[in-house]
């Protein structure tokens, strides 16, 4: 259940922090929903929600950008005409992982993601290849009880108890 939540994890930034590449269209501050899901319908991959305001979407972009640049041999961002794309090689223990990624933006209040992930050798009893796609969408200004970088995940049978966190927090932004 850790590996998994850590995957989990793992993705949400790497989305996030692709989403804040260079020259992205912006997205609109406040409650946005994302949607995952995978060709296996028997692993539903669960539903997120997430307070976002400039200085968060910062923070992520900062992060991911960093991360992606410390742990991966390759990470290629290209954005134009509301498209960003990214190619990465990185390595998550003894696996590689190879990523191709693109997302598809319509105004600031949505986005698609499509992603293709290879691994070798396969990581945790993964396929060698996989695929998920993201839809994100701005629901309106975040409810009183979420702040700024909180994230919501709702409960899947993957994971069957909701989880609540706040990256900013966890990143030690200190706002």
């Amino acid at each position: 259940m850790r590996a998994g939540l850590a995957i989990g994890f793992t993705m949400l930034l790497g989305a996030a922090a692709t989403v804040l590449a260079a020259d992205y269209p912006s997205r609109k501050p406040g409650l946005w929903e994302l949607t995952r899901s995978s060709p296996n319908p028997r692993y539903p991959l669960p539903l997120q929600q997430i307070c976002l305001d400039a200085a968060t979407d910062a923070l992520l972009y900062k992060f991911g950008m960093s991360a992606g640049r410390q742990t991966c041999s390759k990470f290629d961002v290209q954005s134009a005409g509301g498209k960003v794309q990214v190619d990465a090689v990185c390595k998550l223990g003894a696996t590689t992982t190879s990523s191709h990624s693109v997302i598809t933006f319509s105004g600031d209040t949505a986005y698609h993601e499509n992603i293709s992930l290879h691994y070798d050798p396969p990581l945790m009893g993964k396929t060698n290849d996989s695929s998920a796609t993201t839809d994100a969408r701005w629901m309106g200004t975040c409810p009183s009880d979420m702040k700024p970088g909180d994230i919501v995940t709702k409960p899947s049978p993957l994971m069957p108890i909701p989880m609540r966190m706040n990256i900013r927090d966890m990143l030690n932004d200190g706002h």
